[in-house]
């Protein structure tokens, strides 16, 4: 790599190396002072150096999948930066295995900032790390990892001042910690994507009052009421993914309910029995895909009424489902899907990210 990065690439304004057999920083890139962007996503890098304040045109900095933890506080002079973008994933989907960066104090300094994601919230400074967001007036996404419930109203505070917030994702500090975002009283305006994983009480209140709302996420929620007549109405939600989100044994979509829906996810849902649709529900979905509802054994009611419909996944859904897509096309349950151009079934090897899928009809 040092070979490659000569001096007469220094005037080089786009490093995007996503090069896996990178271990360190290279040292001669803090020489390269027109830099404004720099990656080393899905690289093996581990630390930032300090030099890297030099680069004081830098405009975006991508360590995502990356092994850095922490950042310099010499990043703070990096006046121009616009997208902090640092998130590693652990081997396995589960949520808490996933890491960002420890937040530095004076954060609000970087007041060009637009993209802040990930930062973990898992801090004894954390009342006053969450007020420096505030001031960070124009982002417009941010991502929150390992949130405590008694963070959530300073962060909340500073949410209604992120007036341009268009993406927010917050993930507890762990499975039975509770994301409490009831403060909010005035969301961002612009508001079109949510990603919420970790223990709700409820749903937030000014939830369904999101107009702009196009994709919601919503992952272990552990509700004890349906979501869905909340989110029902939601004019313009396009994608909506529900994980582990309520204990009941049936969901409930209403007629005139979700009409610009196009992508559904649903699963698991350990108590899940049923799932009805009724007619005039959901008319624009494209795709749906139900995963580890291991109590289903039909499939939705009135799933022949959604005529869009042109993906539908099974992923480890229970054999007395499945072995109907299998027959030879006389099942009630086939031909209410016999419309759908492709139906696929299969299960996640490993309960790992790999999904093994089959097509139920060729």
């Amino acid at each position: 790599m040092d070979a490659v990065l000569g001096s007469e690439m220094r005037l080089l304004t786009v490093l995007d190396s996503q090069t896996p057999s990178l271990t360190r920083f290279p040292a001669q890139v803090a020489e390269w002072c027109y830099l404004r962007y720099l990656s080393f996503r899905y690289s093996k890098v581990r630390t930032v150096p300090n030099s890297i304040g030099k680069l004081q045109n830098l405009e975006t900095l991508d360590l995502k999948h990356t092994y850095v933890t922490e950042l310099p506080v010499v990043i703070l002079k990096l006046q121009r930066l616009r997208h902090l973008l640092m998130r590693r994933c652990g081997n396995t989907p589960y949520p808490w295995f996933r890491y960002g960066f420890k937040c530095l104090e004076g954060i609000g300094a970087l007041q060009s900032l637009q993209q802040l994601a990930c930062m973990e919230a898992s801090d004894e400074r954390n009342s006053s790390l969450m007020r420096e967001l505030g001031k960070l007036k124009q982002l417009n996404k941010l991502g929150i990892l390992k949130l405590r419930k008694e963070d959530g109203r300073e962060l909340c505070s500073s949410i209604e001042k992120l007036t341009k917030l268009q993406s927010l994702s917050v993930t507890s500090a762990n499975e039975n910690e509770i994301i409490d975002l009831q403060p909010l009283s005035s969301p961002p305006p612009f508001l079109r994507r949510i990603y919420l994983t970790g223990h709700l009480e409820a749903l937030p209140h000014w939830m369904s009052s999101l107009d702009t709302l196009t994709k919601l996420d919503l992952k272990y929620s552990q509700l004890k009421e349906n979501p869905l007549s909340s989110l029902g109405n939601l004019p313009n939600l396009v994608r909506l993914k529900l994980l582990q989100v309520y204990g009941g044994t049936k969901l409930h979509f209403k007629a005139n309910n979700f009409m610009k829906l196009r992508i559904l996810f649903l699963g698991p849902f350990d108590r899940l029995e049923c799932v009805e649709v009724e007619k005039g529900s959901m008319p624009c979905l494209e795709e749906l895909t139900m995963e580890g509802c291991k109590l289903m054994e039909k499939l939705p009611s009135n799933i022949e009424h959604l005529e869009k419909l042109t993906v539908l996944k099974f992923i480890d859904m229970p054999d007395e489902l499945v072995k109907k897509l299998r027959q030879d096309g006389q099942d009630d349950d086939y031909l209410k899907v016999a419309h759908v151009p492709e139906v696929y079934y299969g299960y996640r090897r490993g309960g790992g990210w790999d999904v093994v899928l089959t097509k139920a009809f060729v």
